[in-house]
């Protein structure tokens, strides 16, 4: 046995000896000093040998060249076909030593198909037999041709005749005890194999089942007892189509036809009752039992507990349908304020114009010329705020569109400057603005560049002292277009910096509270800039006023990605 371990662990590369080439090592080597022995006993007893007899040494001693190969990285087949390619031939050369077809060595044939079964492959075996047919057949051809040379051996005894017996004998126990091992080893793996996938069956937490053709369990792993509730047990012989819902019947009965009649992997999510009454859902996996082509039609199904998931979907499916009641509900309202809002609204505004321009004489006292400034300015102002929710709205669903142009971007600037002059006027604020040539025209929507323009010099004016300034810049590059404006106002602190630009969003302290606004204003600059595939920026400082800088890349007509559109 220590001589077996030398040649099983000594340098051998780690994953190269496995029980197969154990087996081979094995045998080949007992072979080999069988052979030696053999050899040393012919030539003890023929005498000296001559060049052929030279070539037979060297076969009764190649397998133990063999069993030294096996501890290369060789292929079992290429090493198996050798050794019985070297064995038949052996036989072949003593039987022609040893008087041809009449040879004792001849017996020894029948050793050669035992050996090529030990592979376990049917091809190896025909070879085997092949190479077993041809030694005879080569022997007639040498005595029909006077090839054949004079035998070696001066006469048949009864010592050489049981010499080449017992030297088959010893091969055949050989290859039999070979056999035997290769039979324990693959019983052994089997078993070992059974009870490592027993092992995950019994421990797993989801539920493995056998199912014949019909749906029919044969066999549970214990996981039913926590899934369904049953005992493994109870779940023999029953039919999955009785635990599974009625809504779902038809689904899982696809599921096993795919996986029985197709010989397919087919996954499916059904609701299986437990034993309670209760249902919960699982994902089955079910596939053929013994791959896709095995014969039969059984089949192997692996079912997970989904119930926590499904009840998931199903909260995000009622959030989304909410959310999608609430949006209609907000676009119904919006629709409906804004037919009942702007009616009347136009025509306070339009009275209060009347009564302010005096076109049907006079109003009769100050004070009347004084209410009716205030209605048309409290008009205007909500009609503003009415306009900014509809153009969020129309925004965040995704159904505003821009109408891009070529325009004057001073005559804009010029015409949002009228709309805060006279609130500007009241505070003593000076309005200016400087527009760089490169910059004088720029393509983009005309009316969201005014919204924007509008909403910032009105949240400049509205958050700046008396006697302060809001300065409109806008210059050219080849990044686009930026739009710049400042005031000279309190500032924001830098905390509530990152707050504004979202909807509904103020910066709460004693002063902005006395303003009005909805805090849509920021937002609806972010948002019309992000349009234009731009950005806002805000910058500010406590107590020395703020800039908001909306950059606007594909405005400049001197930009490469306008002129290509």
């Amino acid at each position: 046995m220590g001589f077996f371990r030398y040649f099983r662990s000594r340098n051998v590369p780690a994953g190269i000896i496995n029980a197969h080439r154990r087996d081979f090592i094995r045998t080949q080597t007992m072979k080999g000093a069988l052979g030696f022995a053999l050899a040393l006993g012919y030539f003890s007893y023929v005498g000296a040998p001559f060049g052929v007899e030279a070539l037979v040494l060297l076969g009764l001693i190649a397998p133990l060249g063999l069993a030294k190969l096996a501890k290369l990285p060789i292929r079992m087949r290429v090493l198996e076909a050798t050794a019985l390619a070297l064995y038949a031939g052996l036989i072949t050369l003593l039987s022609a030593l040893t008087g041809g077809l009449s040879s004792l060595f001849l017996v020894w044939l029948m050793l050669v198909p035992l050996e090529g079964a030990l592979s376990g492959r049917s091809r190896k075996v025909l070879f085997s037999g092949l190479f077993a047919l041809a030694c005879p057949l080569i022997l007639l051809a040498m005595h029909l041709t006077g090839m054949l040379p004079p035998s070696r051996l001066t006469g048949t005894t009864i010592y050489t005749v049981g010499l080449s017996l017992f030297v088959a004998m010893i091969q055949a126990t050989l290859i039999a005890i070979a056999a035997h091992h290769r039979r324990v080893e693959a019983s052994l793996a089997a078993e070992q194999g059974e009870a490592r996938y027993r092992f995950l069956a019994e421990h797993a937490m989801d539920l493995i089942t056998s199912h014949a053709a019909d749906g029919r369990i044969l066999f549970a792993s214990p996981a039913s007892f926590s899934l369904l509730g049953y005992r493994p047990e109870e779940m023999a012989g029953m039919n999955i189509s009785v635990l599974t819902h009625h809504e779902d019947a038809n689904t899982i009965a696809l599921a096993f036809e795919g996986a029985g009649r197709n010989r397919h992997a087919v996954s499916a999510e059904v609701r299986l009752k437990r034993k309670d009454g209760g249902y919960v859902w699982i994902e089955l996996r079910c596939r053929p039992a013994g791959g896709a082509h095995a014969e039969g039609s059984d089949v192997v199904a692996v079912s997970r507990d989904i119930t926590e998931r499904k009840a998931h979907e199903r909260a995000l499916i009622e959030a989304r349908d909410l959310a999608e009641d609430a949006s209609r509900a907000k676009s119904r309202f919006l629709a409906n304020m804004s037919h009942e809002l702007r009616t009347p609204l136009n025509a306070i505004i339009g009275f209060s114009e009347v009564m302010t321009r005096e076109m049907f004489g006079p109003v009769g006292g100050p004070r009347y010329q004084e209410y009716s400034r205030l209605i048309n300015e409290s008009g205007s102002h909500l009609l503003e705020l009415i306009n900014s929710i509809l153009d969020m709205s129309k925004i965040e669903a995704g159904r505003f569109e821009l109408a891009l142009e070529e325009f004057d971007l001073e005559d804009v600037t010029n015409q949002a400057l009228r709309f805060v002059k006279l609130l500007a006027e009241r505070q003593a604020i000076v309005l200016d603005f400087s527009i760089a040539p490169s910059a004088k025209k720029i393509y983009a929507d005309r009316r969201a560049v005014m919204q924007i323009l509008i909403n910032l010099l009105s949240n400049g004016v509205k958050f700046t002292p008396a006697r302060g300034s809001v300065h409109v810049s806008a210059k050219a590059g080849l990044e686009g277009v930026e739009i710049a404006v400042s005031d000279t106002g309190r500032g924001i602190p830098e905390e509530s910096l990152k707050r504004l630009g979202q909807p509904f969003e103020q910066v709460e302290n004693e002063y902005t509270r006395s303003k009005e606004g909805t805090g849509l204003g920021l937002a609806l600059v972010r948002a019309l800039s992000h349009l234009h595939g731009g950005s806002m920026e805000l910058e500010s400082v406590l107590g020395a006023g703020t800039t908001v800088r909306v950059h606007l890349p594909r405005a400049s007509l001197t930009s490469e990605t306008v002129v290509a559109a």
